[in-house]
């Protein structure tokens, strides 16, 4: 039987308008954007068409778009830059080493680029964030009186699919003059993000979680001198990201930015649909589940369950032998044997080591059909698990 792919959290497969797209920058001779020959120029004016959509999908403008190879170095320039620029910059606020804050839920992108500004002696703390996404703002208030020079949280969780409560967050930022970096890799094409409206200084998109080609990213800067580059050499996109422009890249991003948001509604409900029915068929399973964060808002395509008592990081395999593709959570964390820290930033640490997690995540190819034979196999793999332990 044909295998069933469930994991578009972790990677969506190429949506038929990027392939499209990217197609004619595959084949051919396909110039250096930098160039000033006629084959540089036609790859210069589609590197800026493509920036140009991707910034009117988000509410932005072309100068505020700058491509990367991803999410994950989207969030280190986010916060890495931003310790360069305190560090350099003399009208940067406070004395002593700057304190920078990020949710209790984030992304190892950026949890560990903490680590290291952290190591290179910054200060660090966590925003606590509960299990129906919601934030203290009183802890907030509190947090941002302490003037730190970057706040980090995600929009969507990425193991959870919780929705945090971006835009309350961002005017309270914009209030206190604390610049916010929002991790949006698992919200664009599937919340609406108009930057006109909502103050964001820095939003990390990912081009693959998007149906777009992988290997591509941006981080949408509103004012440049929070950033400094990370990388150097060439000057490209406004010198914070040097490096030969990846033309077939960024059409194909576009491509995918504006496939997803004009059927983000539609989409949306439909994927709503199939969660829900994977959702309440195997809430009856022999082990039941915890869903994570069923207490709170969600985003459509994703559904995270707990099950207590069963051997943690088995299943995705035993699920994978069956012809499932799942995972435990976030694709990065793949082959750690450490409890989630965002499962341990929810419920606590003894929750987090003593139950399997699994994400079962959709996106623009999943159909009903293959949901449905999902199901049964699901069931059957959790009760293999729980009374064989393999």
């Amino acid at each position: 039987m044909e295998p069933i792919y469930l994991d578009h959290a972790a990677a969506t497969p190429l949506r038929p308008e990027a392939r499209k797209a990217m197609d004619p920058w595959l084949t051919g001779v396909s110039g250096n954007p930098q160039s000033i020959h006629r084959w540089g120029r036609a790859a210069r004016e589609s590197l800026e068409d493509a920036r140009e959509r991707i910034a009117r999908t988000f509410g932005a403008t072309s100068s505020e778009v700058i491509f990367t190879r991803g999410g994950t170095e989207s969030a280190n320039l986010a916060v890495l830059g931003r310790l360069e620029a305190v560090r350099t910059s003399p009208s940067e606020p406070g004395s002593g080493p700057p304190l920078f804050v990020y949710s209790s839920i984030e992304h190892s992108a950026v949890r560990e680029a903490m680590a290291e500004v952290e190591a290179r002696g910054a200060r660090i703390t966590t925003l606590p964030v509960s299990p129906r996404g919601e934030v203290d703002e009183a802890e907030l208030d509190r947090l941002l009186a302490r003037r730190p020079v970057l706040l980090s949280v995600q929009w969507v969780n990425q193991e959870t699919g919780l929705i945090l409560p971006i835009d309350r967050i961002a005017a309270r930022c914009r209030e206190a003059g604390v610049p916010l970096h929002v991790d949006g890799v698992q919200a664009g094409g599937r919340l609406p993000i108009d930057l006109a409206a909502t103050p964001i200084d820095m939003l990390t998109l990912s081009a693959h979680k998007m149906g777009g080609p992988r290997g591509m990213g941006a981080l949408v800067v509103r004012e440049k001198s929070h950033l400094r580059p990370r990388l150097f050499g060439g000057g490209q996109e406004q010198g914070l990201r040097p490096g030969t422009g990846d033309v077939a890249g960024a059409v194909g991003f576009a491509a995918a930015c504006e496939a997803m948001v004009q059927g983000m509604e539609t989409e949306g409900e439909r994927l709503g649909r199939l969660r829900d029915l994977l959702e309440d068929a195997l809430s009856a399973a022999p082990v039941a589940p915890r869903v994570h964060g069923g207490e709170g808002p969600r985003a459509p395509h994703i559904l995270g369950l707990g099950f207590p008592s069963l051997p943690r990081d088995l299943l995705p395999g035993a699920l994978d032998l069956a012809g499932v593709g799942v995972s435990a959570g976030s694709a990065c964390r793949s082959g750690s044997t450490a409890p989630s820290p965002v499962l341990t930033g929810l419920y606590g640490d003894a929750y987090a080591r003593t139950t399997a997690p699994l994400r079962i995540s959709l996106g623009w190819s999943t159909t009903e059909s293959e949901v449905k034979r999902a199901i049964p196999i699901i069931l059957e793999t959790l009760e293999r698990v729980r009374s064989v332990g393999v």
